[in-house]
C-alpha cells in the first residue's frame, strides 16, 4: 500500500475585508497624488505587496506520513503535530492569525496554545485532522 499523500486546504478569503483595504489604499494613494505627495504611494507598494503574498500563499497542508499540520501564510509557518491538537471549534475571532476570512477555525493543541485558520471546506479539513487523531474534540 502505498503512503497517504499530503492534503493541502486553501485559505477561504473574505473579499469584503481585503477589498476595502485595497480601496483605503488606493484612496489614500489618490488623495496624496493630488496634493503632489507622491512618496506617499510608494511606500504602499509593501504593504500591497504583502497583502498579495498573503492572499496567494496562506494555505493548510495535513501531512500523513509526518502526522503533522503545516499551516503556512506568506513568510510565516507553523508545524503543528495533529497528536498534539485537542480540541477544533468555530470562531470569529478578529485576532490576527494564518486565516483569509472571519469565518474561522480555533485549532487547540500542546495544552495552552492556539491558531486560528480559515479552510475554504471546513468539514473535510477537521475529517483529515480527526482520521489522524480521532480524539480531537469538535466543536
Amino acid at each position: 500500500m502505498s503512503p497517504a499523500l499530503p492534503r493541502v486546504f486553501v485559505s477561504k478569503i473574505s473579499w469584503w475585508l481585503f477589498g476595502s483595504i485595497l480601496l483605503v489604499q488606493v484612496a489614500i494613494s489618490i488623495m496624496a497624488i493630488a496634493d503632489g505627495a507622491y512618496v506617499v504611494p510608494v511606500f504602499m507598494l509593501p504593504s500591497l505587496a504583502f497583502m498579495i503574498w498573503l492572499l496567494r500563499s496562506t494555505y493548510y497542508e495535513v501531512q500523513p506520513q509526518t502526522q503533522m499540520l503545516r499551516v503556512v501564510s506568506g513568510p510565516l509557518t507553523w508545524q503543528i503535530p495533529v497528536t498534539s491538537i485537542t480540541r477544533i471549534k468555530p470562531s470569529h475571532n478578529v485576532l490576527s492569525s494564518p486565516a483569509l476570512s472571519l469565518d474561522r477555525l480555533k485549532i487547540s493543541y500542546n495544552r495552552y496554545d492556539e491558531i486560528l485558520v480559515s479552510p475554504r471546506d471546513k468539514a473535510d479539513f477537521m475529517e483529515a485532522l480527526r482520521q489522524l487523531n480521532p480524539q480531537i474534540q469538535v466543536g
